[in-house]
């Protein structure tokens, strides 16, 4: 049965309520008073932006921590723009990272110039390389802005923004770390790694530079929480007569003449039918040209999209803890936990079941509006060791799953305990998200958290553009960018601005 709700008086329709699909519903409501419909398939907003309870704790599903939040950041400028100012960010401590590696560990300070000095004075021997990669660093984040800007621009006007810098964001990262003796040096370097899921050996310099360099200056949380961006965001759009709608399935794109104006979205069992003249899709790349658009257009874009490199698969354990961690030795920096200084030989060696890469996080260290105390373990996972339990509904995926996840997760803690003495006797709630989970709510294709593999290729060949070869229909979000808040954010700003006209970034960065 199909029946189509009221949406002639919508201007665009954005599926999908992550932080890409957010940006531009907030700009085109506010630049444009364009009427939005969001729609999102799970049954709150935000994407990997929203949060969830469990009893008397909270957590926030994805935003651990975001960069370039200070007052006068560009990201701060956007991110206010697009709440409407309405969400307040706590800078963290002066220790953004602490790594744990087996020849010693090491605290990445906030502050870039100490970052500098302190790897300067650990590893003296290395201090003119170490000097020039800071410099790299600067250079390439520029790159990936041009790049960025790009995906907006003309091909052929894009291609000659972005051809200064190119050779060393295309240069794969761990090839750059050759020139790095080191290889303890290398590992600090490139801990941050899982942030964007692409080992050294893997990853692309541009996405290593990127998120590197992203927290440079500090990190930021979000006072009540991320779930605070999506209400804002939600209050905006409601405000310029759009809609927001939860539980709306999406899983066609209407054409019509050649040209994208609507979808159709299973909603309680009943297909319903929205229209409007522009689509922007925040979904997956690979789940926009795979699933969303019929058969018959977007050759080139389905074609990339059968092509793509599969991203990682993640393991998050959400922790309810009894205590203050403070009073047991523990503060708001990241804990990174690793068993070599080799990403990649140890990502090689581990077991499918739970990749190198641990991470643990205190959320609500960050968070002064916290009502309890929580806590993040995070690892990686191959998604082929859960695929059996795809087809399986949430909750109802056999006694093997749950036994599996509990084994998972007692082996998550002790690899803590083993780290950080201590964590295991906090924990008072313990509850493992897998691959299936992030497929089955997120809608990512292999529960791949970050998209597709963040290499040389999604740089340039299997790159996407935000405008599609099918009239009407857009892209946002972090396929058109990078991973993260900030990446998805920084990129569905220049769709906005494709969508606001001529002048439209004009518009935007003169309310900047």
């Amino acid at each position: 049965m199909s029946h189509s709700e009221t949406t002639e008086q919508y201007d665009a329709i954005i599926i999908g309520s992550g932080m890409g699909g957010l940006t531009v519903a907030s700009l085109l409501a506010q630049l444009g008073k364009k009427r939005v419909l969001l729609l999102e398939r799970h049954f709150k907003l935000g994407g990997f932006t929203h949060s969830f309870k469990r009893g008397k704790f909270e957590w926030d599903v994805g935003v651990h921590y975001v960069g370039e939040m200070y007052p006068k950041a560009l990201s701060r400028k956007v991110m206010d723009l697009v709440t409407g100012k309405a969400v307040d960010w706590q800078a963290g401590g002066p220790v953004i990272e602490r790594y744990h590696f087996p020849e010693g560990s090491f605290d990445v300070p906030s502050d870039p110039k100490l970052f500098q000095k302190s790897l300067c004075e650990k590893f003296p021997d290395e201090a003119t390389e170490i000097n020039r990669y800071f410099k790299d660093l600067k250079s390439c984040q520029l790159w990936f802005a041009r790049w960025c800007m790009s995906k907006y621009l003309p091909k052929w006007l894009g291609k000659l923004l972005i051809w200064p810098g190119k050779k060393l964001a295309m240069t794969i990262t761990a090839d750059y770390m050759k020139r790095f003796r080191s290889q303890h040096l290398k590992g600090i370097l490139t801990g941050q790694w899982p942030d964007f899921g692409a080992t050294p050996e893997k990853s692309a310099m541009a996405f290593h530079c990127a998120v590197a360099s992203d927290f440079l200056n500090g990190s930021f949380y979000p006072i009540g929480g991320a779930q605070r961006i999506s209400d804002s965001v939600e209050a905006i759009i409601e405000k310029h007569g759009g809609k927001c709608l939860v539980n709306r399935d999406v899983s066609e794109i209407i054409v019509e003449n050649g040209r994208a104006v609507g979808v159709r979205a299973s909603h309680k069992g009943t297909v319903v039918t929205y229209r409007a003249p522009v689509i922007v899709s925040n979904a997956n790349a690979g789940v926009t040209f795979g699933k969303l658009v019929p058969e018959g257009f977007c050759a080139e874009e389905k074609a990339k999209a059968s092509r793509l490199k599969s991203g990682v698969s993640a393991l998050i354990l959400f922790l309810g803890l009894k205590d203050d961690p403070r009073k047991h030795g523990f503060d708001d920096a990241n804990y990174w936990l690793y068993s070599s200084s080799n990403h990649d030989l140890a990502s090689q060696q581990s077991d499918p079941r739970m990749i190198e890469g641990g991470f643990l996080s205190f959320g609500s260290l960050r968070d002064p509006a916290a009502k309890s105390h929580v806590a993040q373990i995070i690892g990686f996972s191959d998604y082929n060791y859960w695929k059996e339990y795809s087809a399986k509904r949430w909750k109802r995926r056999g006694e093997d799953y749950e036994s599996l996840k509990e084994e998972i997760t007692n082996a998550m803690i002790e690899r803590a305990e083993q780290f950080m003495p201590g964590v295991k006797e906090l924990i008072e709630y313990q509850e493992l998200a897998t691959p299936v989970t992030v497929e089955t709510f997120a809608n990512h294709p292999q529960g791949m958290i970050y998209g597709q593999l963040c290499d040389p290729d999604r740089v340039e060949k299997d790159g996407w553009r935000v405008a599609t070869s099918l009239p009407g229909l857009f892209l946002a979000g972090s396929d058109i960018g990078s991973p993260g808040v900030n990446g998805a954010m920084m990129a569905s700003l220049f769709t906005a601005a494709k969508l606001l006209g001529p002048f439209g970034l004009v518009k935007v960065f003169s309310r900047l």
